[in-house]
């Protein structure tokens, strides 16, 4: 894929200037971003610790600084294991929580955090999501396999959730938002926990937020759903239609799985313009290409498409994989993962996935506070978003999803800008 970034001069408008047009609306502002970032799985860590000194520095470089990287600023992590650690583990596993501990995440995911920090600084806002409770409060005793949460230990979960706030505090890491559960209507050959809306929102309303409250930690915002978007409307009409679920819980989070359903993330929107939401995790499959045109194709899509339609964040899953399986991982069925960025095990260093550049493409031209405006677009070859700085400046973001070249007419505030975009590209353009 062709990654482009333009300087484009409006001049003045000419009636016959129409077809090919792209509209912006500066004025017309959507939602104000978060941000941009990746998941700090054990598995990403891991093969970070690996690493020559060299090439972790690549990667904090590459990822996080602001300047020459993707500027990220946002982050996840993981309560207890998923399908993208080493094994299976809590941090608990006494009724009481007395053994609770985080040593297991102090040895690869707290230091890769850490220095993730040091090119930060308290920019980076990270959330925590469980896939699974430890196994004793489960139906099912297992952390694989589904199951659901006992009603009598709603109460100590909410405990557990705050001790690894807590604990992760003690660390001088803040964790800024927790989802309830990864995945809540899945049930995975890995660790997973199924949750009605009426059992989630139970839980966040008369469980969670007030453990929460109670330990501090009353600017720890709560996420619901964390799962695919064409169940977001349903899902929010039951969670949003109990008593006390606005003001408790922040908002939604999405995944990308079931396909684009965007016009779910607009009628979210509409309903409930308070509210945030934004996608807490998307990626491709493992290929033996490391710039798979398809995958660098869906992934700008989907990334612009978040930002038109009124995401206010986008988390890639995790930050780094190893080049030859896509994990570690275990308890999977179905094989790794792709990455923006690999571990590459002969050499010790990183290599870098056609990915990385289509993220860095966007994630580097917007900062926390900028804002998402209105566009409008006449051709079905391109997919297009607006971002307005807090400078003023406007950065329009174009993809080219067809084999030809296009041409493109953007009309902002009565004056036009024309200019081409080559085929299976994606452009950046400064409008001034």
């Amino acid at each position: 894929m062709k990654l482009l970034k333009e300087m484009r001069q409006l001049g003045n408008h000419r009636p016959e200037e129409e077809m090919h047009m792209i509209n912006i609306y500066p004025e017309l502002e959507k939602k104000t971003i978060l941000g941009f970032g990746g998941a700090f799985t054990e598995a990403a860590a891991y093969n970070y610790a690996q690493m020559s000194p060299k090439a972790k520095q690549e990667v904090l470089k590459k990822y996080f600084d602001p300047a020459e990287g993707a500027g990220y600023t946002m982050g996840r992590v993981h309560i207890g294991s998923c399908d993208f650690a080493l094994d299976l583990y809590s941090e608990a596993y006494c009724e009481d929580l007395s053994d609770f501990n985080i040593e297991r995440d102090k040895k690869y995911v707290i230091p890769m955090i850490k220095d993730a920090q040091k090119v930060v600084g308290d920019k980076l806002f990270l959330f925590a999501s469980p896939w699974s409770p430890p196994a004793f409060m489960k139906d099912n005793n297992s952390l694989i396999g589904g199951g659901s949460l006992k009603k009598e230990f709603y109460p100590t979960y909410a405990a557990y959730f705050v001790k690894f706030i807590q604990a992760y505090a003690a660390e001088g890491i803040k964790i800024g938002a927790v989802t309830v559960q990864n995945e809540a209507h899945a049930v995975q050959t890995w660790e997973s926990c199924l949750y009605t809306a009426e059992q989630e929102v139970d839980f966040a309303v008369n469980y969670l937020r007030p453990a929460l409250d109670q330990g501090g930690l009353s600017d720890v915002k709560i996420i619901i759903w964390d799962h695919n978007r064409e169940r977001i409307i349903d899902r929010a009409c039951e969670s949003f239609s109990v008593d006390g679920s606005q003001e408790a819980i922040w908002g939604m989070g999405f995944h990308w799985y079931s396909g684009d359903h965007f016009d779910a993330v607009d009628v979210f929107r509409a309903m409930y313009p308070e509210k945030a939401i934004f996608e807490t995790e998307l990626c491709h499959e493992s290929s033996e290409s490391f710039d798979d045109d398809r995958r660098n194709t869906d992934y700008a899509k989907e990334y612009i498409s978040c930002l038109r339609h009124g995401a206010i964040g986008v988390c890639d899953w995790n930050l780094i994989l190893d080049a030859v399986e896509g994990g570690p991982y275990h308890c999977r069925t179905t094989g790794g993962c792709a990455a923006a960025l690999y571990y590459d095990e002969k050499t010790h260093g990183v290599i870098t996935d056609g990915i990385y550049g289509v993220i860095k493409t966007i994630s580097s031209e917007i900062e926390r506070g900028d804002v998402v405006v209105t566009t409008t677009s006449a051709s079905s070859a391109l997919c297009e978003a607006a971002v307005k700085k807090q400078d003023g400046r406007v950065i329009l973001f174009v993809l080219n999803t067809s084999g030809e070249e296009q041409e493109v007419n953007v009309r902002m505030n009565g004056r036009v800008t024309a200019f081409t975009l080559p085929a299976n590209s994606l452009s950046a353009n400064v409008i001034a």
